[in-house]
């Protein structure tokens, strides 16, 4: 079903989407920093990276982003969502399911060893880059940080064989802590922390998507709608891109064709009431 705004705006279509889709996705300096650092601990193979986040911060379509990015690059890459995955075994099946491994056993050190073999396989005999992305990491049970600490561990003298990177809510930190984890904490090679939208960058990221979505014409968001989505986002791009969203099917209802602070302060009171009343739909 076609949303009510997209032809009263002439948009192709929905310019603020929460579906991480990459070609949406806004690159901050934060989060262009952390493409950087993540793309060089993968290509380097030194094993292991860490992107953190609060939730919305754009942790999931980055994470997207990278795993297109090194499919390009013709690395062997997998991404995995909301790993939360009752025991070890089970996971690791759904890892080497993931990659195709084509073999299958009924044994925890089985599946390790064929596992074990499809790594020395395609990343030695081969020269592959494998890589595992794990989203919602801070879902991961201590027993399958370990098993990644196994498979992390798998290396030659010069370079490991999986490159895994983590992206996570700030929790991940805290369970990192525990004396049993440190010592996978200390092989993430590189960690980044992607931050709130500034409001230039909010400005520019609303700007961005418009273009996307409805081929380069000029969005109908005034300085002051823009200014109202920065005070009630408090700089969160989700919340921000829902807040956008919102408005337009508001103004399009309406018969708006500008978007004004007013508007955007409505919008923002009746999600903040809904949100908070009991038994609202």
């Amino acid at each position: 079903m076609e949303l009510p705004y997209l032809a009263y705006f002439n948009l192709k279509e929905e310019p603020f989407s929460t579906v991480p889709s990459p070609r949406y996705f806004f690159l901050t300096a934060t989060h262009s920093t952390a493409l950087e650092k993540t793309a060089y601990v993968v290509g380097a193979k030194k094993g292991l990276a860490a992107v953190f986040g609060d939730t919305g911060t754009g942790k999931s379509s980055l994470a997207r982003l990278l795993h297109q990015k090194f499919l390009d690059s013709g690395f062997l890459s997998i991404l995995l969502t909301n790993p939360s995955y009752p025991t070890p075994f089970s996971f690791l099946r759904t890892i080497a399911q993931e990659f195709n491994t084509e073999k299958t056993d009924k044994s925890f050190k089985g599946m390790l060893d064929i596992f074990k073999d499809y790594l020395y396989t395609h990343a030695i005999t081969e020269a592959k880059t494998v890589v595992l992305i794990i989203d919602e990491a801070q879902t991961l049970k201590p027993a399958l940080i370990e098993l990644l600490r196994q498979l992390v561990n798998y290396e030659t003298n010069d370079a490991k064989l999986l490159q895994l990177v983590l992206f996570a809510q700030e929790e991940l930190r805290e369970t990192l802590s525990r004396p049993k984890l440190r010592n996978f904490r200390s092989r993430i090679a590189m960690a980044s922390t992607l931050d709130k939208l500034s409001l230039e960058e909010l400005k520019a990221m609303l700007k961005f998507r418009w273009e996307v979505a409805s081929g380069g014409a000029q969005h109908p968001f005034s300085a002051d709608a823009i200014a109202a989505i920065f005070h009630h986002s408090q700089g969160m791009p989700r919340e921000a891109n829902i807040l956008a969203d919102n408005a337009l099917l508001l103004a399009s209802l309406d018969k708006q064709t500008q978007i004004t602070e007013e508007l955007v302060h409505q919008v923002a009171k009746d999600r903040r009431d809904n949100l908070s009343r009991k038994g609202a739909v």
